[in-house]
């Protein structure tokens, strides 16, 4: 059977510890989901939080493969090597290498749509995984964005859990997984769409009774051809934050490398050397004297010294044309302005520590 496969650094439970961080939902289910959603023709910005290889995301969208068109995927995922398979993928928009809990730095109120099947298992501090990225990602959503939430069922009756659901969330769908696949993960499917008003007590209750008993809740329809949720509006040009929150050198080096703007930026980034090639060989040494006015009118600029000495530094002769206005006494007694013209050198001196000396 074909897999989709996610893969994290953080802890599952104990058939997932067995396959060493990676645990896996069948296209099927992916696709199931997928027909509940309807999308605009305007441009829509998703997130999924724990992004794995990608593929079940894009496969809810119905695109694994596919270039994103109007759906732009944004990711975060940890494990380096899975990171380095879906940021080169088609279809996905960009993707961060991060642990979304603590290193991510991203824009509020940017996307219409999160798709996210967590890392399950707990905290140090006792609090679930799936808990603490619900909270994490609900500041990032959008007014009235839909939310497609697959968690265990034992954790989304929980109290805690269910309580940040039914705060931001209005209930559209819930179903359970498939008998195959919900014996592996007792996983459920939650959709919402994002609410101020959040969920009265007695629908609160309603939830929480169906959710208590996962094992009797309806499966996931494989034709739903119901009423869809539509997936609002909302463009990339507002996300204008999506990054690490501390600077990976090594990762932005790797993306400049990739990218076809690559001559733009080293041209901007670094200056080349200054070389004189334009003076020719004098048919006489030029004396001390001649030497320094060489120099101090640009024919000489460039690095001066030795490092061993310690007397390196760059110069740089300027020379302008200045002027001055005298009065004076003519022959006849006349009072007369007089101007004279006279070129003003320059040499200034850029030291090793920084330090900067202006000769006259």
């Amino acid at each position: 059977m074909e897999k989709i496969t996610k893969q994290t650094e953080f802890t599952r439970v104990m058939h997932n510890e067995a396959k060493m961080g990676a645990y896996y939902t069948d296209p099927d289910h992916c696709r199931r989901i997928g027909r509940f959603l309807d999308f605009p023709e305007d441009e829509v910005c998703c997130l999924d939080p724990s992004i794995g290889d990608g593929e079940a995301v894009l496969t809810v969208m119905g695109k694994p493969g596919k270039d994103e068109g109007n759906v732009k995927v944004f990711g975060v995922e940890l494990n380096e090597e899975t990171y380095r398979r879906v940021s080169m993928r088609s279809g996905v928009f960009m993707c961060l290498k991060a642990d979304f809990l603590n290193d991510v730095v991203i824009s509020h109120h940017s996307f219409s749509l999160v798709f996210m099947n967590p890392p399950y298992g707990t905290l140090e501090e006792g609090k679930r995984y799936e808990t603490a990225f619900l909270k994490k990602v609900v500041p990032y959503m959008t007014k009235d964005a839909v939310m497609v939430a697959v968690v265990p069922g034992y954790v989304a009756c929980t109290g805690e859990f269910l309580e940040e659901w039914c705060d931001k969330f209005d209930t559209v769908h819930m179903y359970r997984f498939s008998d195959k696949e919900y014996e592996k993960y007792r996983q459920v499917v939650l959709m919402g769409r994002k609410s101020d008003g959040g969920t009265d007590a007695s629908l609160k209750e309603r939830i929480y009774g169906i959710l208590k008993d996962a094992d009797g809740m309806q499966v996931l329809p494989r034709d739903y051809d119901g009423e869809k949720l539509m997936v609002p509006r909302s463009f990339e040009k507002n996300i204008t934050e999506f990054m690490n929150r501390v600077f990976d050198y090594g990762e932005a080096g790797k993306t400049v490398r990739s990218s076809p703007l690559q001559d733009v930026v080293r041209d901007r980034l670094f200056v080349p050397p200054y070389v004189i090639d334009n003076l020719g060989r004098p048919p006489v040494m030029p004396s001390e004297g001649q030497m320094y006015l060489l120099a101090v009118s640009g024919a000489g600029q460039g690095l001066v010294g030795k490092e061993e000495n310690r007397d390196l530094h760059l110069q740089r002769g300027v020379s302008k044309i200045n002027k001055r206005s005298e009065y004076v006494t003519d022959e006849n007694g006349k009072m007369k302005e007089v101007e004279t013209s006279y070129p003003q050198i320059n040499f200034n001196l850029i030291e090793s520590d920084g330090r900067i000396s202006t000769l006259q």
